[in-house]
């Protein structure tokens, strides 16, 4: 009767692994499905953004970017998708094998329970049960005897209890053997749209790197006069940072705004965006277009693109050090956050004045939308005292 307790313990050691391994997929699946629909959020951003400036010859550069950061986003979808499909392919051969299994399984319980019912029918005489029990040479035996007999049955009740739960389990196997195979299918099918919106936005790329090609002039003269306001921004704030440093504020900072600056510290990689919705379309650092000549930016933040009018939002509580305007631009407002600072540039009906205490999220003032070019774009820095950040560390995902 040992036999027994065998396939019911293996069934029940491949339900639990595959189970626990199936688990590890899904986990592994549901993120990249929560980060293919960011992304897609993104890209749908994106092209309200392009519906925007599409049309209007002053915002090519500006095309050119959000087209950038879009074919980027779908480039990172195709291979999302490829990740997915790996993964399915892994359940599907798990579940394949353990279907093996169960069906091998179930065969071998099949022919214990027929020689069971072969030995039950050879032995149904009710005397011959009843004569085996009278041959006992003791009570003892009697009992042994009358126990087997009980366990002989119960044994018989228990393989057709393993049966049918090999069969229930197989048949649900077989549904997510299907299941998976349609899902494969599908993300197949998805990543073959993405390819073909790939391959047609590279194509609508290159049509606006033509067009650029033959304004390498006009560009050069617009990459010097953001060059010259870069350069105005960045001294301006130096300067604002240097004389609160002369009153030896980062030394002496009070005890809330050394919370205020350990706190945002520790907010590293979860501050809110000073935009609601937004694509960054330059990075902090070097940003080189190496199919168009000449285009090549140092940004000392984030560049980020947003629907026109938007509310700005301070990224974290802190007071208003500054606002000021630098010719060729619009309103910038520095805030300080214990010793660190951010810097919001591009904005029009400022809302707060210096010395204002503010909340994270707290309205500082709208971006800046050109009528001409539909474009909206606020200009984010982070510095800690003298030393520049890049925000996209700083920002949730």
């Amino acid at each position: 009767m040992r036999n027994y307790f065998r396939p019911a313990l293996f069934v029940l050691i491949i339900i639990a692994f595959v189970h626990n391994n199936l688990w590890q997929q899904t986990d592994k699946k549901d993120k990249l499905v929560e980060e293919k629909n960011k992304i897609e959020a993104e890209i749908e951003l994106t092209n309200k953004l392009l519906e925007d400036t599409r049309g209007k010859k002053e915002n090519t550069v500006n095309e050119y970017k959000l087209l950038n950061r879009k074919i980027s986003n779908r480039s990172l979808i195709v291979r999302k998708l490829n990740n997915e499909i790996a993964i399915i392919n892994d359940e599907i051969k798990e579940n394949e094998k353990t279907l093996q299994l169960l069906k091998e399984d179930l065969i071998k319980a099949k022919n214990e329970y027929s020689i069971l019912i072969y030995h039950a029918f050879k032995n149904s005489n009710y005397n011959l049960n009843f004569m085996y029990l009278l041959a006992s040479e003791n009570v003892n035996q009697f009992y042994l005897r009358l126990k087997y007999l009980q366990q002989y049955k119960e044994y018989r009740l228990k393989q057709v209890q393993l049966v049918n739960r090999l069969n229930l389990v197989i048949e649900e196997k077989i549904v997510t053997l299907n299941t998976n195979k349609k899902e494969k299918l599908d993300l197949i099918n998805n990543k073959l749209t993405e390819r073909a919106n790939l391959k047609n936005e590279i194509e609508e790329a290159n049509k606006i790197i033509y067009v650029l090609k033959g304004k390498e002039n006009d560009l050069e003269k617009e990459l010097k006069g953001k060059k010259d306001i870069a350069k105005k921004l960045e001294k301006e704030i130096e300067n604002i940072i240097k004389e609160e440093s002369k009153k030896n504020r980062f030394e002496s900072l009070t005890t809330k705004e050394k919370l205020i600056s350990d706190d945002f510290a520790k907010n590293k990689g979860r501050l809110p965006w000073p935009t609601s919705q937004g694509v960054i379309t330059e990075f902090f650092g070097e940003n080189e277009y190496p199919d168009i000549k000449n285009l090549k930016v140092r940004n000392n933040g984030i560049d980020i693109a947003t629907i026109r009018n938007s509310n700005v939002r301070a990224i974290f509580k802190g007071e208003i050090s500054a606002i000021f305007v630098i010719k060729g631009t619009n309103s910038t407002v520095l805030v300080r956050h214990g010793n660190y600072f951010t810097v919001y540039n591009n904005l029009i009906n400022v809302r707060v004045k210096v010395g204002d205490k503010i909340e994270t999220k707290e309205i500082i003032g709208n971006v800046y939308s050109d009528v001409k070019t539909g474009v909206s774009i606020v200009h984010l820095e982070i510095w800690k005292e003298t030393e520049l950040q890049n925000p996209s560390d700083w920002l949730s995902n």
